[in-house]
């Protein structure tokens, strides 16, 4: 009996979660949630132009759709990145130029959110990052692509932001980009391509934990 009682305990006790310290959160290639270290990394979408046609190719691997990580419990600092705490978020798709990426001069290059799927009652939001080589002091984190039709004015340097949702299942947004005036008005002699972002939430191991703990429950009352 001592036995399935230290059992019990031990998994009752892996089921909770244990205070963080305050940190800064996870750079993009390490935002990856399913456990699978050959997961990690950047997955850009390479973006060239040749003559007047833009195109987009996205690295696999990682295979998509990407896992977002759970940040329960966490306490993230500066205070700017607060709005990655107890939620799940992945960073790990940016924007790359493809290989010699030279937009004509007094052009823009714009990206559009085209569309979003995400799981009923859930909340999908992207916070804007930035690269590696200026730092994450240098983020803003403002949201954006906050609806369809949004437009943000891309620099043409690697950029990672950060996508969050709440609950467990499938996510994606969907986006254009184009070549426009400094306005956002895209130019009609040049055309644009579309790419879509795939995100994933899976059940939390404190789940299946639980899961377990109700199972030793019932085993101990059978005995």
């Amino acid at each position: 009996m001592n036995f399935r009682i230290c059992i019990a305990a031990l998994i009752l006790a892996s089921s909770m979660a244990l205070p963080g310290l305050a940190t800064a959160p996870p750079m993009p290639p390490l935002t990856n949630g399913d456990g699978n270290v050959a997961h990690n990394g950047m997955k850009h979408a390479n973006i060239t132009l040749e003559d007047t046609a833009l195109s987009i190719h996205i690295d696999d691997p990682p295979p998509a759709p990407v896992t977002m990580i759970s940040c329960h419990g966490a306490d993230y600092t500066p205070a700017k990145f607060d709005v990655l705490e107890d939620v799940h978020f992945n960073a790990q798709y940016g924007w790359l130029p493809g290989g010699i990426f030279s937009p004509p001069s007094e052009t823009s290059i714009w990206i559009k959110r085209t569309a979003a799927t995400q799981p009923a009652g859930s909340i999908f939001k992207v916070y804007e990052g930035g690269n590696m080589t200026e730092g994450m002091a240098a983020w803003t984190m403002n949201e954006i692509y906050t609806h369809d039709d949004f437009i943000w004015q891309w620099d043409g340097a690697m950029q990672h932001d950060y996508f969050v949702g709440d609950r467990v299942g499938d996510y994606s947004m969907s986006f254009e980009v184009y070549i426009g005036d400094s306005s956002g008005n895209a130019l009609p002699s040049y055309s644009s391509a579309s790419t879509t972002f795939s995100f994933q939430v899976v059940p939390e191991p404190s789940t299946w934990v639980l899961a377990t703990w109700g199972i030793v429950v019932f085993i101990l009352r059978r005995r």
